[in-house]
């Protein structure tokens, strides 16, 4: 395994999600759909919301050896940059332009498109509903939006969405019976797909709720097997903020 391959597959664990896992029932399970998605609209700080353009989201990624700084930043409709940089000067950006999938790593000569899992992984990252948009603009997105159920879990109730996004992304989302926050998601997949295929019921967890401008976002997340019950890799976010910045073209590969 090379060191940069090592690096590429920590960066897109982070940002895909695929086939969603299903979810056991629970008999108190009344509200519909529509108004848990307006609940949780809310929540977030539904108006707030609606006028954030563009994101920007600083960290630091903790998986075994390869600890880099992220600089995440998403802007509306759908454009996504992640630029990694490690401790020996080694910097891998990904990014999607608001129609395809583009990676510059250390391994390639120059910046290329990605299709497959990549894809989709970067895909999810530009359209995600935990950060600039919620889960009531899914489907105004063009994706299947559904309420699967409901569960227990750690001893918290959860509704659970179930969405399918136009590029191929299918995710169980778990919003808190009481918050109606997002704070989990889960799905069948490989951690790293281009080193091991092999499928794993994987967790995100979202935690640590502030308010930024007057929309609450999580400051902690990780993932987790849920099998095995163990952490695989989590976020030290150092700061979320509004991206003044941002324009189209940052998202372009270069």
């Amino acid at each position: 395994m090379t060191t940069a391959l090592t690096r590429t597959l920590m960066v897109a664990s982070c940002l895909m999600m695929t086939s969603g896992i299903a979810s056991a029932q629970d008999s108190n399970c009344t509200l519909p759909l529509d108004d848990i998605l307006d609940q949780a609209a809310e929540a977030r700080g539904k108006d707030a919301l609606a006028k954030l353009t563009a994101l920007r989201i600083k960290s630091k990624h903790h998986e075994g050896k390869w600890n880099p700084d992220f600089d995440y930043r998403i802007m509306k409709p759908g454009f996504m940059i992640m630029t990694a940089t490690y401790s020996d000067g080694v910097v891998i950006t990904e990014g999607f332009d608001g129609k395809r999938a583009w990676e510059d790593l250390e391994r390639n000569p120059e910046p290329v498109y990605v299709e497959g899992d990549a894809f989709k992984g970067l895909a999810q990252g530009a359209h995600s509903p935990i950060h600039l948009y919620g889960l009531h603009d899914m489907a105004a997105m063009g994706a299947e939006v559904s309420k699967t159920g409901c569960v227990t879990l750690d001893e918290q109730p959860y509704y659970v969405v179930r969405v399918k996004a136009t590029f191929g992304t299918d995710i169980e989302y778990f919003v808190h019976a009481a918050s109606f926050l997002v704070e989990r998601a889960r799905a069948t997949r490989a951690l790293h797909p281009t080193l091991d295929a092999t499928q794993i019921n994987i967790e995100e967890r979202w935690s640590d709720f502030r308010r930024v401008d007057g929309v609450l976002f999580p400051f902690g997340y990780s993932q987790w097997d849920v099998d095995k019950n163990e952490r695989l890799s989590w976020l030290e976010v150092k700061s979320i903020e509004p991206d003044l910045e941002a324009t189209p073209s940052l998202f372009v590969k270069p």
